[in-house]
């Protein structure tokens, strides 16, 4: 028996905010001469301090991108495998994503975006049917 519907689409939902960070996190890449002169012109640093902190700044968010869209992408495949703990492990990232979001205070980018993606997931993740067919009892 197939997943229901919105199952599929919650995990359809949870690939695409991994791939959506994986992109953001090229795109920091890509500008990163832009990202030097910011630190610099703001924080008021030396071109050779705002590079080194340009580059901190992108391997951690790559580092972070990597491991949520890994995580979003594993879980997703093992809830087609009907797996219900992947439901709990998806959920505590999608928990952990956010505080690193508000804790960021980068709500009004990209970020906007992954939320509003994230929470229709979780909720289509948690509905009835969804429960029903990850315990097994449909």
């Amino acid at each position: 028996m197939a997943a229901p519907r919105q199952l599929r689409y919650a995990v359809v939902l949870w690939w695409t905010v991994a791939i959506l960070l994986l992109l953001q996190a090229g795109l920091m890449w890509s500008g990163r001469a832009e990202l030097v002169q910011q630190l610099a012109v703001q924080q008021q640093l030396a071109p050779a301090d705002a590079a080194g902190r340009a580059q901190q700044m992108i391997l951690a968010n790559t580092g972070i991108a990597v491991v949520l869209a890994a995580a979003y992408l594993g879980f997703g495949m093992a809830l087609f495998k009907r797996r219900s703990w992947a439901r709990i492990g998806l959920s505590a990232f999608a928990l952990l994503h956010l505080v690193l979001v508000l804790g960021s205070g980068a709500v009004f980018s990209v970020h906007t975006i992954l939320l509003v993606l994230g929470g229709t997931a979780a909720v289509l993740l948690w509905r009835a049917q969804s429960t029903e067919w990850l315990t097994g009892e449909r």
